[in-house]
């Protein structure tokens, strides 16, 4: 840590990461609810038009282990600072899109400008603040992704309907440049930068084609376009590519991702505990709304209220579970927080027609809190345990699990719902049978409670220290 950084100057780093962390985030989930004026305005398919989220989502991905390797040489502030500007420039070009094609590239180069925020925002933390305030600080960045990504559809719906859907890029426009010339500005500079010798050419290759064909394959059993009994065959091909990547990995002289990290216990824990608690926090937003509006029969405002509370909860509990981290170990909040949400995901599965929106609003909260009084000692927990000059590829992977635990809970809870239901996750915005849709979602849930359960064994295991 810089021992210079002020009082003052450490909580502006911290809300320049905040802010970057949720723009980046939101924008990841709040097109989805402007999509069919889109594809009405540009004249293309709902198929067509989901490449809009799709290609953010990759792009991001693909880039974080690389952006991470990059800020060794770089350094994490020239990183971040031109992901913002990037950022905002992408926004503007897709504000003024009038194609599909031209609408999709702009879409890359905001991913590209995303996946730089991401990559750096918690090493940057981490740098900043001393481990004795650190949790409190990763806990504030870590709300700002849940909430990000939670709210998306929400805000995206109001701007949509006040304002059109260039709007939901508009807004991005502002926050962008300012964030970035205050980057520029404010955030520390890296002080030792490493001598680039060699790149990693061949981990760079392998490791795309893994999350080519993982995320293809996940996407397009979302959208229906790849049949159930292709997906496994396409993970095993992935799967393939992984171990390819580690293969390479283990004999480059400078690799793009240090597989001694994952030597260190409390890191590997800390990314396996993370990976199933953000498959819990997609899964259950992912059929909350149609319960609330086609089963409980609510209008889509008191929906939208209701679902406000999980974000709420989540961004009061999480700094204070954060700041409850810097004062005793971390192990009993993550604990604590995965029971909390295994029972809380084991009560919603019991939601019938019959149930009170008073009970589903406690649920709602109890869910919140369970997941908030988690991510922030487990995110103090993996960047706790690497060496200041790994903060930067630490950051990008922490922030790689959480996307593939997103995109996992998307998928498996869509696959849990279709078979344990019989509904085709493409009907639900129509007519629903109410005991099958019951059944469906209470299956999903009874999924995410054994996710927390497996996460809490993670949390669980005591590790010895360990550097690289």
């Amino acid at each position: 840590m810089d021992q210079e950084i002020s009082v003052t100057r450490k909580w502006i780093i911290l809300a320049i990461t905040s802010i970057g962390t949720f723009m980046g985030t939101l924008n990841s989930t709040i097109v989805n609810v402007a999509l069919p004026v889109m594809s009405s305005e540009m004249k293309v398919s709902i198929n067509d038009i989901q490449w809009v989220i799709s290609a953010y989502l990759l792009t991001t991905v693909l880039l974080l282990l690389l952006f991470g390797k990059l800020s060794e040489f770089t350094g994490k502030k020239n990183i971040f600072a031109f992901g913002m500007l990037l950022f905002a420039i992408g926004s503007a070009l897709c504000a003024f899109s009038h194609s599909l094609s031209f609408l999709t590239v702009s879409r890359i180069i905001q991913a590209i400008g995303a996946s730089g925020i991401f990559s750096m925002s918690m090493g940057i933390v981490s740098g900043a603040f001393p481990p004795s305030e650190r949790g409190k600080a990763l806990g504030i960045v870590g709300t700002m992704v849940a909430i990000g990504t939670i709210a998306g559809s929400s805000l995206g719906g109001i701007l949509v309907s006040a304002f059109g859907w260039p709007s939901i890029f508009v807004i991005n426009i502002p926050i962008g440049i300012i964030g970035s010339i205050l980057s520029f500005l404010v955030l520390p500079e890296s002080p030792d930068r490493a001598e680039m010798k060699f790149f990693d050419i061949a981990g760079v290759i392998s490791f795309s084609m893994f999350i080519l064909v993982l995320f293809l394959a996940l996407l397009f059993a979302q959208q229906d376009v790849l049949p159930l009994i292709w997906l496994i065959p396409a993970l095993l091909i992935a799967a393939a590519f992984l171990l390819i990547f580690i293969r390479v990995e283990k004999r480059a002289k400078n690799p793009l991702l240090d597989l001694r990290l994952f030597k260190i216990r409390e890191f590997s824990f800390g990314l396996a505990a993370a990976y199933f608690c953000f498959i819990i926090l997609n899964s259950t937003m992912l059929f909350l709304p149609f319960y609330l509006q086609n089963i409980l029969k609510l209008s889509t405002l008191n929906s939208g209220l209701i679902l406000s509370v999980y974000p709420i909860s989540m961004g009061i509990i999480a700094p204070l579970s954060g700041w409850l981290s810097d004062r005793i170990t971390c192990r009993p909040l993550t604990i604590i927080g995965m029971i909390v949400t295994a029972a809380a995901m084991l009560l919603l599965a019991t939601l019938g027609q019959n149930s009170s929106v008073t009970e589903t609003v406690v649920l709602m909260c109890l869910l919140g809190a369970g997941l908030s009084i988690f991510q922030s000692p487990n995110n103090a927990r993996v960047m706790g345990s690497v060496a200041s000059d790994q903060l930067g590829i630490a950051s990008s992977t922490n922030a790689l699990f959480r996307y593939i635990g997103l995109s996992s809970g998307t998928t498996f809870s869509m696959l849990i719902f279709s078979l344990s239901s019989s509904i085709s996750v493409g009907s639900l915005s129509g007519q629903l049978n109410a005991d099958a849709f019951l059944h469906g979602i209470a299956a999903v849930y009874i999924f995410d409670a054994v996710c927390a359960l497996i996460a809490m064994m993670f949390s669980m295991m005591k590790t010895k220290a360990k550097t690289v």
